[in-house]
């Protein structure tokens, strides 16, 4: 079993090494160690690979949407694999911690100067569409984290600000992969406000003129069944 889990090389198996490692006790963790040959190096600092991981995403030369025929414009699968890797790091270290050092001091800050850039800040250097959306994306993921550990009103507020970024998202002409991610990003922080999330993604829907990919719709239809048990 472990050389089926720990064989595949890539952010994601290194990711997986290192909570296995902290987490490890007794037998199971003497086992690994010699199989993995953990001995032979110190454990890494989990808050510096996450940061390592952001400045990947941010650094990477060749990022771009991809089309996808359920999604619309999504992330690159090494982008994707970098989200999840962070993602799963953030779960080790809980949802203070991934609050307080990675939403607010490296996520919040992306979105705050692609906004003001385009609002014609010239001092403000630009941040390319892709790397905001991949931001979106992860803020989402993230976000579970809180809802998981039952920090509902930190992550409703997160989902308040991003319900206001699609209201205006037309009017401001934000590119459409950009606005696709706020809405996936949406879906996933849905359980914190179930009824304002549906209505600020209906509205979006309403008011843009392209195709809605199908995964907007299933998105819609799962935060939908909450806003039923809510009212229950």
């Amino acid at each position: 079993m472990w050389d089926d889990i720990f064989s595949f090389q890539g952010v994601i198996n290194k990711a997986m090494q290192l909570v296995v490692r902290k987490r490890a006790r007794g037998e199971v963790l003497n086992c690994l160690c010699h199989y993995l040959s953990w001995e032979k190096s110190p454990p890494l600092d989990t808050g510096i690979v996450v940061s390592s991981l952001l400045l990947a995403i941010q650094l990477c030369p060749k990022m771009e949407f991809q089309l996808s025929e359920r999604y619309g414009e999504d992330l690159s699968d090494s982008t994707w694999e970098c989200i999840l890797a962070i993602d799963l790091l953030c779960c080790h270290l809980k949802w203070s911690w991934t609050h307080d050092n990675i939403i607010s001091k490296e996520l919040w800050p992306v979105m705050d100067q692609w906004v003001k850039h385009r609002k014609g800040h010239e001092t403000v250097p630009p941040i390319p569409d892709i790397i905001v959306a991949s931001t979106l994306r992860l803020i989402g993921h993230l976000g579970q984290i809180g809802l998981k550990e039952g920090f509902f009103p930190a992550v409703k507020n997160i989902t308040s600000i991003i319900g206001r970024f699609i209201q205006h998202a037309k009017e401001e002409d934000v590119p459409w992969g950009v606005q696709l991610a706020a809405v996936y990003a949406l879906c996933d922080l849905g359980p914190s406000n179930p009824l304002e999330v549906v209505e600020a993604i209906q509205s979006w829907s309403t008011a843009t003129s392209n195709s809605i990919p199908s995964a907007v719709t299933s998105g819609i239809s799962e935060v939908s069944s909450l806003c039923t048990v809510e009212l229950h």
